[in-house]
């Protein structure tokens, strides 16, 4: 348990469960929160909009510091680690931009005094147990090292959208990898000592099998006879979806991105994030997205909250 910085408060304590992991969280007004996340663009995308929740919330701060590379596994953060212990001076063992700087996990993690540390592995890689072996102990090990009395959380991802082109072979579906990258995260979450877990990746499941939030691919579109900024009907995306690029010549492309979260699964995350790790209810707090909408945040935030709560049920 950590204790607010700010003053001393009343503490509820609520219990959140993950396959049977349990993980305190201060269900209190008052307190800021700091967490540091070893991943890549999935953990920024949790980010979004954690100013404006924090905003939305003055009395509770979450706080979120994240060693980023893009599309990282667990794999290269223990190995850009270990280059970094044999050789401090080598540049390649400093990866993480921070402002204008270029840090080693090493300086980030002793950098201030943390409350959580969170790890996630590349999403397409998310859904093979194997991949995690021996990365993620290894990683908390390193961790460890130099942060011995702070929790490590494990940081369960999303599923890709179902009409990503990794798709297309027809061998596997967004549900398949949903629920492989689900067993995968709480294997090795038992693994490394029945570590709890973060259920993104489970709430923008959940968010997918609701009447009223639903997404279904617009069979209309022709992505090759698209004209600027003519975009396919993406009610209900979480994930980014078609885009138009700005090129450097001035001209427009087409982009599809089934990967990373769109504004709506970024503000999912977002609510995830805060009520796992600040114990308030995700349904209270009134900061809605312009790209969104009330109706739509108030789905949202309802599945937001399911996913932490759901958890004690499934206890």
């Amino acid at each position: 348990m950590f204790y607010c910085r700010k003053c001393f408060l009343m503490v509820l304590l609520v219990l959140v469960v993950s396959g049977g992991m349990s993980f305190a969280v201060q269900a209190a007004s008052g307190k800021t929160v700091k967490v540091f996340a070893v991943g890549n663009s999935f953990a920024r995308n949790a980010d979004q909009y954690r100013n404006e929740l924090n905003a939305a919330d003055p009395e509770n701060e979450l706080q979120l510091t994240v060693a980023y590379i893009g599309g990282c596994s667990l794999e290269t953060h223990v190995k850009l680690a270990r280059v970094h212990e044999q050789n401090p001076a080598d540049p390649k063992g400093k990866p993480y931009p921070i402002g204008k700087e270029m840090k080693s996990l090493k300086e980030l993690l002793t950098a201030d005094k943390w409350d959580y540390i969170t790890i996630q592995q590349f999403s397409w890689l998310s859904p093979d147990i194997n991949s995690y072996r021996p990365w993620a102990k290894d990683l908390c090990d390193y961790i460890k090292k130099y942060c011995p009395d702070v929790p490590i959380v494990v940081y369960e991802t999303w599923a890709y959208r179902s009409d990503d082109s990794l798709f297309k072979d027809g061998k596997r579906t967004d549900v398949d990898m949903y629920h492989h990258l689900h067993a995968a995260y709480q294997t090795i979450a038992g693994e490394l000592g029945n570590l709890p877990l973060i259920p993104v990746g489970t709430a923008f499941y959940n968010a997918l099998q609701r009447p009223d939030w639903q997404f279904c691919k617009d069979e209309k579109f022709d992505p090759s006879k698209a004209v600027y900024p003519e975009l396919p009907d993406q009610t209900h995306s979480l994930h980014v979806g078609w885009y138009w690029k700005n090129e450097k010549d001035g001209s427009q492309k087409l982009v599809m991105d089934g990967h990373h979260a769109g504004n709506a699964g970024c503000f999912l995350a977002g609510l995830v994030w805060r009520e796992f790790f600040l114990g308030v209810d995700a349904r209270n707090n009134k900061f809605v997205p312009k790209e969104i909408g009330e109706a739509d945040a108030v789905i949202l935030r309802q599945v937001a909250h399911d996913a932490v709560a759901g958890q004690v049920a499934k206890k």
